[in-house]
């Protein structure tokens, strides 16, 4: 098949919705007096199908009329909001139709639908930080961008799913022309959107030769955010796209990744009907299961329990501990060894340094700290795996302080907190600091350069059963250390 084919096959015609969003149509079509356009909007809005659904039908008749509608809100108030709930009732379930009974194919439906709805919440956030007055035309075109995938996994399974298995093989264009009869979907999108009736403004946000413009360097940067962070957030090229969303927004780096952190968060629990973990899990704060891929050979477990297994005790979920990784922790040494030239800012080194604290060394939560301006405090500049709403977050201490952290500071020397020194060393750490550190052991180093402080590293393993090591804590002040020389090595 060819091109032509593929947009002939993909064409307008009948499409189902997820589940839970003609249920909660229903609910609130019981208080369709008391109900506007913006709250249904946000049950539409989180179903990709669901807006182009909407989208297609108010356009059909706004194009008559020589206009466009580019928001859910805008096409239900030309719809009505009475007649739209009106007709939820007729609207196709998805899992109720063929898909509902292939779990591979439910399980990339529900993995696609995390992604896009994690990517939609990261642009309209970044959207509305940019002061845009029309952020949902911004939120509605990352859903529709998605919509090559989902018709592909409706209307073309088989080879949906070998698409996915080669993109783990092959670079993505590659798997697509192989899939695709030579086309990618790139180059499917926009014509496809264009048969759909969705407005022109919409498909000139995912138009690739319009990248540069303003809400183009919003939309693209958040599809890159979602699609890499499925599978952790250590992939080196977010740092591109957070450079760029700083950009834009004029914003320091740390502020938009402490901002597309929490929106993954948000994202994830705003929609925990999603039957797919998100980026959100891979935070913190919300531990989950490694996703199973579409294409395993054993087919996704039904949701459906046996009365036995319903019946049988739940067994609590152990925690997992990270183990540290050498192969990662030497190729973090040897990345900022080899970049001792000046080639590098502070937050590419940070990041580097940061990766190999907890890839190569297993730590869980970490704080990279640094002198204010005025030399006077030490103060956090970057963490990982620290909850926004954690008050550690706001680690900071008196340079000249004669606590714990202020004496670390007198030379670069790092201490291991734990049991058998706890009794000495705890009384030592001020109360606030205590407040925020908890019980937990931990490590912390002083950073120095030129004979003169400059920052610290904290790492833990948080407050359960992972502990520290003596092992783990000569690596760790290596690679301090290194992260010393590095530190002191950056662009001017």
């Amino acid at each position: 098949m060819n091109l032509s084919d593929w947009l002939d096959r993909l064409s307008p015609g009948p499409l189902p919705v997820f589940a839970r969003t003609r249920q909660l149509l229903l609910e609130e079509q019981s208080r369709v007096e008391d109900i506007g356009a913006r709250e249904i909007a946000h049950t539409v809005l989180a179903d990709p199908l669901a807006t182009l659904n909407l989208v297609h039908a108010v356009n059909q008749r706004a194009a008559r009329l020589g206009s466009e509608v580019t928001t859910v809100e805008g096409a239900l108030m030309m719809l009505g909001v009475g007649r739209y709930l009106g007709q939820a009732g007729n609207l196709p379930i998805l899992e109720e139709g063929p898909p509902g009974r292939d779990g591979k194919l439910m399980t990339a439906l529900h993995a696609l639908l995390r992604r896009v709805h994690h990517a939609a919440w990261q642009a309209r956030d970044f959207a509305v930080l940019h002061n845009d007055v029309r952020a949902e035309e911004v939120q509605v075109a990352v859903l529709l961008h998605a919509i090559p995938e989902f018709l592909l996994l409706l209307r073309a399974p088989s080879e949906a799913l070998r698409l996915a298995r080669l993109k783990r093989r092959m670079p993505a264009e590659e798997a697509e022309q192989q899939v695709l009869g030579g086309a990618t979907l790139s180059q499917l999108r926009l014509p496809l959107l264009e048969r759909w009736k969705v407005p022109e403004l919409s498909r000139e946000l995912l138009d690739p030769r319009l990248a540069e413009k303003p809400r183009q360097t919003i939309i693209n940067p958040c599809l890159d955010i979602a699609e890499r962070a499925q599978r952790g957030w250590w992939d080196d090229a977010l740092l591109h796209a957070y450079t760029a969303l700083a950009g834009i927004e004029n914003r320091p780096v740390e502020d938009v990744i402490a901002t597309v952190h929490a929106n993954a968060t948000r994202a994830e629990r705003a929609a925990d009907w999603i039957a797919a973990p998100g980026a959100g899990v891979w935070m913190p704060m919300l531990p989950g299961p490694w996703p199973v891929e579409a294409d395993e050979e054993e087919a996704a477990p039904s949701q459906a329990q046996s009365p036995a297994q319903a019946s049988a005790p739940r067994e609590e979920p152990h925690e997992t501990c990270l183990m540290p990784d050498k192969q990662a922790l030497n190729e973090a040494l040897q990345a900022i060894e080899g970049h001792l030239d000046g080639s590098l800012d502070l937050n590419q080194m940070s990041a580097i340094i940061l990766k190999g604290l907890h890839s190569g060394l297993g730590l869980s939560r970490i704080l990279f700290a640094m002198t204010t301006p005025d030399k006077r405090q030490i103060k956090s500049h970057v963490t990982l795996g620290i909850p926004a709403t954690d008050p550690l977050r706001h680690f900071a201490f008196d340079l000249e302080a004669r606590d714990l952290f202020g004496q670390l500071m007198g030379k670069m020397q790092g201490v291991w907190l734990n049991e058998g020194n706890r009794a000495k060393l705890w009384p030592m750490v001020h109360p606030t600091l205590q407040k925020m550190i908890g019980s937990g052991d931990f490590y912390a180093m002083s950073l120095h350069a030129n004979g003169k402080p400059f920052g610290l590293i904290y790492a833990d393993r948080g407050h359960g059963e992972c502990g520290l090591d003596p092992h783990t804590y000569t690596d760790f002040k290596m690679l301090c250390l290194m992260a010393a020389r590095g530190l002191a090595k950056l662009k001017k």
